[in-house]
């Protein structure tokens, strides 16, 4: 709430102002300087005019004395009369009024929310206020280009990609060295330099036999039996008894000179079964190998059949010595194969 600051002054300041002319009338040192005096207490006189005055309302009413007190929310005036006055809010009172009491800089903040201005003062405002034309932009900034292919394998992700295509490439390339019995080292240096053409030129090869093993003549009775042709030169082990070669010899040859196959030192895949023993395909097992057995050593296993009903990429079937239950046997989990014969111990 703001005290007007006349407030229970302005009678004292009117007496005491009236005193001074009267006394400088009566002093005639003094009566120089009355017109001097006079106008340095003319802007109180005003003042106090102001303060004690007329307070006309928007509904035509008018309150006659000082202005006591004045908020946001009004004013109060000592009336005339005596008393107070109820706050009358700054909506009710009227236009000229609020105006003159604008000219208070303490008022000013209070009354101009509620002054309307006029017709003049509206063009007045119209004509200062200028309109800002903004340019219009004709040419639009294409967004920043994506690199390109070969600068973004530069990137951390490009490097990782690259890491993870090298080592698929070279595991492939191993796997295709193993599955066509080729040099390793060979394989995987052509197909680091030839990324994935390596692995498919040299799978397109095929399977190189070991140059370690002389060469014999599959008979053509062996062949015969097993439901093939003798088209050429099969690899065998030079310290190993061919199937025909155990025939001569008898069943005694093979009791004692069993034939030993270990991974590492062959590839375990259907090509091998069926080179290295043809007649233990046939249904009914021919008089070669009717004494001989095959024994598979597994990873976890040992299984005994006499013959090999299936065969596929990965793994054959194999029926168990004295029975008739066939068992399933991975390729990969094969250590070593031996052809013995049936009554020779494990």
């Amino acid at each position: 709430m703001h005290e007007y600051p006349h407030s229970g002054r302005v009678t004292a300041g009117f007496f005491l102002s009236l005193a001074a002319i009267l006394l400088l009338r009566i002093d005639p040192v003094i009566h120089r300087f009355q017109w001097f005096v006079a106008g340095l207490l003319f802007p109180f006189l005003i003042g106090m005019a102001a303060a004690a005055g007329e307070f006309r309302l928007a509904n035509g009413n008018t309150l006659q004395g000082e202005l006591t007190s004045a908020d946001e929310e009004g004013i109060v005036v000592q009336l005339d009369v005596g008393g107070f006055t109820r706050r009358e809010p700054w909506i009710n009172i009227s236009q000229p009024t609020l105006r003159e009491l604008a000219q208070d800089s303490e008022l000013r903040d209070f009354v101009e929310p509620f002054i309307e201005p006029t017709p003049e003062e509206l063009n007045a405002r119209r004509e200062k206020k200028e309109i800002l034309v903004r340019p219009v932009p004709t040419h639009f900034e294409r967004p920043a280009e994506l690199p390109g292919f070969f600068p973004g394998l530069i990137s951390p992700i490009g490097l990782l990609l690259l890491v993870i295509v090298a080592g698929a490439n070279l595991y492939a390339a191993y796997e295709v060295a193993l599955y066509r019995q080729q040099s390793t080292p060979v394989v995987c240096i052509v197909s680091f330099f030839l990324p994935v053409l390596g692995p498919i030129i040299f799978l397109s090869l095929p399977t190189q036999q070991s140059s370690a093993e002389p060469a014999y003549e599959v008979p053509a009775e062996v062949a015969g039996a097993a439901g093939r042709k003798t088209t050429g030169m099969v690899a065998a082990k030079p310290s190993g008894l061919s199937l025909a070669s155990m025939e001569k010899a008898g069943p005694g040859a093979a009791h004692s000179q069993p034939q030993i196959y270990n991974r590492g030192e062959h590839t375990f895949n259907r090509r091998f079964f069926e080179s290295k023993f043809p007649g233990f395909f046939r249904v009914v097992v021919g008089e070669a190998e009717k004494d001989l057995v095959l024994v598979f050593k597994c990873v976890k296993n040992e299984y005994v059949g006499r013959r090999i009903s299936r065969i596929s990429s990965n793994e054959l079937h194999l029926q168990l010595l004295n029975s008739t239950t066939e068992v399933s046997i991975s390729f990969a989990d094969i250590t070593t194969v031996i052809l013995r014969h049936k009554d020779a111990k494990a």
